[in-house]
């Protein structure tokens, strides 16, 4: 039965990350990071069945090689703890097949990440234990119409309620101040150039992946991004079981808490599944019963003879 999982990750140079290597390990390539001057080899690494870079118009075509791409990347940001990128873990439908979850990523990908202005480097990751799924690297920084990276923040000016610009007041004149030329002075403020940050996309993606992933399944095998209690129903979640959970289970070397901690919940959803079926059982019960007392309760029409009915002649 086709699971739903996505989880919003960071790649941070702060947490010791490098975005180069990062796509190294998720592409399984050989790659050369120039700010380290290291090459990051993972051609060994097993179960990378498909790779692709998606580009928006603005972002020059030499990036469509990952090496290019995440070294500029690498380049364009100077702090010591700056993020470097966004990562989309996403777990694919068992019931596709690997043309399906392609396309279906290619387009999921194109219409929430690549049209807003975001370069994506992904790829499927898939050992036959069943579980597929695909990591996604997006870019933090938007390109400009020229092709170089644009700021994270830009100075704006700040409004009011009514839109309109605040000036600044000079206290000693209560006047608006004046600067070079007689220009007036406005307040201003750094905003984030673009709103990929905001808090309300996770919550589209994670929509939009739910939804791009149901137009492929059956009716029986739709997916929800919503928690159960959102969906109202009466269920323990499990917890995402990754690969390195999945291998101690397979190779018996003492399943991992994870693994052990989802079969209780899978064995407790079964005991409460049924209980709920005996209540709603005794409920249909209790139902009929109502029914039956309520008829046993309404006064029986009583049958009024006249006299000449009974025989009574006067």
């Amino acid at each position: 039965m086709a699971i739903y999982h996505l989880a919003v990750k960071t790649i941070s140079r702060g947490k010791g990350q490098s975005a180069v290597a990062s796509s190294a390990y998720r592409s399984g390539e050989k790659l050369y990071d120039k700010r380290y001057d290291q090459v990051k080899d993972f051609t060994n690494k097993q179960g990378i069945v498909y790779s692709e870079i998606q580009l928006p118009s603005e972002a020059p075509l030499d990036y469509l090689d990952r090496e290019t791409l995440w070294n500029a990347v690498e380049h364009a940001e100077k702090p010591s703890n700056a993020r470097l990128a966004r990562e989309i873990e996403v777990a694919l439908p068992r019931e596709l097949s690997l043309d399906q979850h392609k396309r279906l990523l290619h387009n999921y990908i194109q219409e929430n990440f690549v049209s807003k202005g975001m370069c994506a480097d992904w790829s499927i990751h898939d050992k036959n234990d069943g579980n597929p799924h695909a990591h996604i690297m997006l870019t933090v920084r938007s390109i400009k119409k020229n092709g170089s990276w644009a700021p994270k923040r830009k100075s704006s000016y700040r409004l009011d309620g009514n839109g309109n610009k605040i000036p600044i007041i000079d206290p000693k004149t209560g006047k608006q101040k004046i600067g070079a030329r007689n220009a007036k002075q406005w307040e201003r403020e750094s905003i984030s150039y673009n709103n990929w940050n905001d808090r309300e996309n996770v919550e589209l993606w994670r929509k939009n992946w739910a939804k791009s992933c149901n137009k492929l399944l059956g009716k029986d095998k739709k997916i929800d991004h919503r928690s159960y209690e959102r969906q109202g129903r009466i269920q323990f979640p499990t917890k995402h079981e990754g690969y390195y959970a999945r291998k101690l289970e397979s190779k018996k070397a003492g399943a991992s808490k994870i693994v052990s901690y989802n079969k209780k919940v899978r064995e407790h959803n079964r005991y409460l599944q049924f209980l709920l079926l005996e209540w709603q059982k005794a409920q249909e019960m209790i139902t009929k019963l109502k029914q039956q007392i309520q008829k046993q309760k309404k006064p029986k029409k009583r049958a009024i003879f006249k006299e000449k009915d009974r025989g009574i002649s006067l």
